[in-house]
């Protein structure tokens, strides 16, 4: 990367300052997620490597621009690393996964005192750019960590058939002629936060969830499209009774697929 950056190597590549980078760091985390999703070994390596090369490059730019450079990020990921794990690097105790979440968060929570955010709200660490999903349950998290939240699902089930009951009232009471759009949008995301709540304390994560939910509506819409190929059909004309026959047909071939690898 220095070499590609320096003089004489890569107009592009020197062109490029950490804004315009971002996308690609966004797009080649997401294309990794995509082959671990597939558990597709092959390309999660190729993947990763992209991502390390994000890494590596904005890296340089901050090199170049005199702020920090990749012996720091590595410095820095590796004593925070020692720091957060003095169950193994010191002398405390952590009989379980939950011990270490614990010190966990009173380590990190240390930390931030120490750097002087004492004070300051739960919602600042939580980032702008993640994803919608998992920016809500990040929120929902922070917020449980400070007493704000229901001790067990029942109370958040409950919480879930409300909003989605809401959001149906609303929509019996618009107009055709005249619909409330921002109202319909606001119930709805109260129904969408209320699930990603549900997902939380289910210990989900909805932005995965609904990764492999989207990952399944193409994979079994693929086939339905495949099937009708074969019949000769127009998926146009064929109708919702014919298409949902053939989507129940691709279900029913993954399941029983699904049961042999299983053996």
């Amino acid at each position: 990367m220095e070499r590609l950056r320096a003089p004489g190597g890569c107009p592009w590549d020197r062109e490029q300052d950490t804004r315009s980078l971002l996308p690609y760091l966004i797009e080649e985390s997401c294309e990794f997620i995509d082959a671990a999703q597939t558990n597709d070994k092959v390309h999660m390596c190729e993947e990763l490597g992209d991502v390390l090369l994000q890494v590596v490059f904005h890296a340089e730019v901050a090199r170049g621009q005199g702020d920090f450079t990749i012996d720091d990020v590595v410095q820095d990921i590796s004593e925070k690393m020692i720091r957060r794990h003095p169950h193994v690097f010191g002398d405390a105790e952590a009989a379980n996964s939950s011990a270490v979440l614990t010190q966990w968060e009173r380590i990190k929570a240390s930390e931030k005192n120490n750097a002087g955010s004492a004070g300051k709200s739960a919602m600042d660490k939580v980032s702008k750019s993640l994803p919608t999903l998992a920016r809500a349950q990040e929120m929902q998290r922070r917020a449980a960590k400070v007493g704000f939240d229901w001790g067990d699902k029942a109370p958040v089930f409950e919480k879930v058939h409300e909003e989605i009951n809401e959001f149906q009232t609303e929509i019996q009471a618009q107009t055709e002629k005249n619909p409330n759009m921002d109202r319909m949008e606001d119930e709805f995301g109260d129904m969408l936060f209320s699930m990603v709540n549900l997902a939380r304390h289910c210990g989900l994560n909805s932005e995965t969830a609904l990764m492999r939910a989207n990952a399944k509506f193409d994979r079994r819409f693929r086939e339905v499209e495949a099937l009708a190929a074969q019949k000769g059909s127009d998926m146009k004309t064929m109708g919702l009774e014919a298409l949902d026959a053939l989507w129940d047909q691709v279900k029913k071939e993954e399941k029983e697929k699904s049961s042999k690898q299983g053996r």
